[in-house]
């Protein structure tokens, strides 16, 4: 771990493998001794909590396969990464939790019309107490593990197996109660713990869905990026900001306008120097990628209309022709503003007197989208 608290990705693979396990080795048994506790006590609720361990079983499966998966780097196939492989491992499990409630919900229900006649016995009652300290446990050291590497992946999974310790604990509710002479506790136990799962199943699997439909993150997240792209100097104006979620992370592109006479060379070091001020300020952002564009003339009909370089250099060689030799041409740029573009033609040697008002009026028989041809006269270094 470094000292800003934040670990490595391969610390946190390491870290959220070990809790995915841990829940396998506790649940596997757990919810087999739930499940046969039940059945052999007549524990209706006892039975629907074990069958709660069983999706916690398969939600940890879930989190492994998406380990395997989401901590790879880009390919070919996913040039963007793997991170969606933990939302989709979290979506997974809110649908795991939804069944798991549907399915409790309607043979409560049936239970709770035609209860049973026998109470549960006394097994299903400390087996529900182990549950709720060993689940409880477990919830502790997954969270902890979620906390430290930021996945929500792992804080579903977490949430999955408090879940389960409060189901256990309405089970054992439900259970004393049916014992107490409340036969109809019983169902109602497994009822309770049926909504409790689908509440979950919502808090994880809305946000999971909403990440894999492209759902922007807050706008407070998108005031920072633009907070730290504006404190890089020279950047004059950033806008078209777009995020979304990837995984864990965030992902983002923007716009940012610069000084038209800026050199292409300045305007990449610039560009570069904006994404490591974003990287560095917001920890929580995986990648943004940035557009730099001329400040003030980024939209208008020379941005996209304008003929390109190929087109324009044949008009400045047909306007040059006869006036300066072809031969001293060392460099032609060309700066595409709103009013139209302007050819900078730098010369080896001094041009001719009346050079530049010759090649004006050629210019204006052209008809192009120059707007503009400047001679320059540069001794060679």
């Amino acid at each position: 771990m470094t000292d800003s608290g934040f670990i490595s990705d391969a610390e946190g693979l390491r870290d959220k493998r070990r809790a995915a396990w841990a829940g396998v080795l506790l649940n596997t048994p757990l919810a087999a001794a739930k499940i046969v506790a039940g059945l052999l006590a007549q524990s209706q609720a006892l039975v629907a909590d074990g069958v709660h361990s069983l999706s916690d079983l398969a939600s940890d499966a879930a989190v492994i396969w998406a380990l395997g998966h989401s901590h790879r780097p880009p390919d070919s196939d996913h040039p963007f990464g793997h991170g969606r492989f933990e939302t989709l491992a979290t979506l997974a499990i809110a649908v795991m939790l939804a069944l798991a409630a549907g399915g409790i919900l309607i043979d409560a229900g049936l239970r709770f019309l035609d209860p049973p006649q026998m109470a549960p016995g006394a097994l299903a009652l400390w087996v529900a107490a182990l549950s709720i300290a060993l689940k409880e446990g477990l919830y502790h050291y997954t969270k902890a593990v979620a906390k430290r590497t930021g996945s929500e992946m792992m804080a579903a999974n977490a949430w999955h197996h408090r879940s389960d310790a409060a189901t256990s604990v309405v089970a054992l509710a439900g259970i004393g109660a049916a014992m107490l002479g409340a036969p109809w506790a019983d169902a109602l136990g497994a009822a309770i713990i049926a909504l409790m799962l689908g509440r979950v199943a919502w808090v994880y699997g809305r946000p999971a869905i909403r990440e894999l439909v492209d759902t922007a993150p807050s706008e407070e997240t998108a005031t920072r990026i633009t907070d730290a792209l504006m404190a890089t100097p020279g950047v004059r104006d950033a806008h078209d900001l777009r995020l979304r979620h990837m995984g864990g992370a965030i992902q983002a592109d923007v716009h940012i306008a610069l000084d038209p006479a800026m050199t292409l060379s300045e305007a990449h070091r610039l560009t570069e120097a904006a994404r490591a001020q974003v990287l560095a300020t917001l920890p929580d952002v995986s990648e943004i990628i940035i557009h730099p564009e001329p400040d003030g003339h980024a939209d208008g009909p020379a941005a996209h209309e304008s003929a390109l370089r190929p087109e324009l250099a044949q008009v400045v060689r047909d306007c040059l022709e006869g006036i300066v030799p072809l031969g001293a041409i060392r460099h032609l740029s060309l700066d595409y503003r709103d009013e139209g573009v302007i050819a900078v033609v730098e010369l080896r040697e001094v041009p001719v007197a009346g050079a530049q008002t010759r090649v004006a009026f050629r210019l204006q028989q052209a008809h192009s989208d120059l707007s503009e041809i400047r001679l320059l006269w540069a001794p060679a270094s």
